[in-house]
């Protein structure tokens, strides 16, 4: 306290002998050179290396996880952009499919609520973003059959034909999913300001993609529903993003947020 050193006692054996190995290769003794390691400086080496495996690795899978996110992030807002761009050459409103071109997950809750990938919506914005590959969240894989995962993935398609050498999408919405158009969750022919007045928000609060997840509280009324075979989504939630979900909103920025799925 104060600013002086406040005495906690004599070092430990293994705290001295980690100071002392240290000390000895740091002033260049060249004993451990020419007789090796004994069993001790092995073992406290060791014990050092795991010390820093420790400590190292969940800064490294946190570095990892946020790299992956913000690639996923920068495919959302290209969409975005992409998105914009439709928007303003197509009298404000948001692009337009009729219910038979639409590729729905199962349900999610007892109103029949689901989602639908991008895949029929590709051939309509990707003029605009000029990629297919932002079509599909970087850290998630293109799952295509026997998983459940394969509800998230969809191919291009236009006038009812499937091209899946034109590309795939694994990103999500539910506002382009909607039938009833009487709902104010109704997106697709409508301006995204008329949604989000309905909605009673606002554009920048309110989103309309997003990259794939699965809730846990979804788990126990529908994940019959979502299993594929043997493979069936985990009780706990899914996300590829630590808990949450990136997603797009209707000005067209984009974000994470964190979802009812356990990190």
């Amino acid at each position: 306290m104060g600013g002086r050193a406040v005495w906690s006692g004599p070092p430990t054996w293994f705290e001295s002998e980690i100071c002392s190995l240290m000390v000895r290769f740091l002033s260049g003794d060249g004993s451990i050179r020419r007789r090796g390691f004994t069993l001790v400086e092995l073992l406290v080496v060791i014990a050092i290396l795991a010390l820093l495996m420790t400590l190292l690795l969940p800064a490294l899978y946190r570095a990892r996880n946020l790299a992956r996110r913000t690639a996923c992030l920068s495919n959302l807002r290209q969409i975005g952009l992409g998105a914009a761009s439709y928007v303003n050459d197509n009298l404000g409103r948001m692009p337009f499919v009729p219910d038979r071109e639409l590729q729905l997950t199962p349900p999610v809750n007892d109103s029949g609520k689901r989602y639908n990938s991008m895949g029929s919506f590709m051939p309509l914005i990707d003029p605009y973003v000029g990629s297919v590959e932002i079509w599909t969240s970087s850290p998630t894989k293109l799952v295509k059959a026997d998983s459940w995962l394969m509800h998230f993935s969809s191919p291009w398609r236009a006038d009812g034909v499937e091209m899946p050498e034109r590309g795939w999408s694994n990103y999500i919405s539910d506002k382009l999913a909607e039938l009833d158009t009487t709902k104010a969750r109704y997106l697709r022919g409508r301006t995204p300001e008329s949604c989000a007045r309905l909605r009673g928000a606002s554009t920048a609060s309110e989103e309309w993609l997003m990259s794939p997840f699965f809730e846990r509280s979804w788990w126990s009324g529908f994940h019959e529903q979502w299993t594929v075979g043997e493979s069936v989504p985990p009780a706990a939630g899914w996300s590829a993003h630590d808990g949450g979900r990136n997603q797009l909103y209707l000005d067209f920025h984009a974000d994470w947020v964190r979802r009812d799925i356990r990190p």
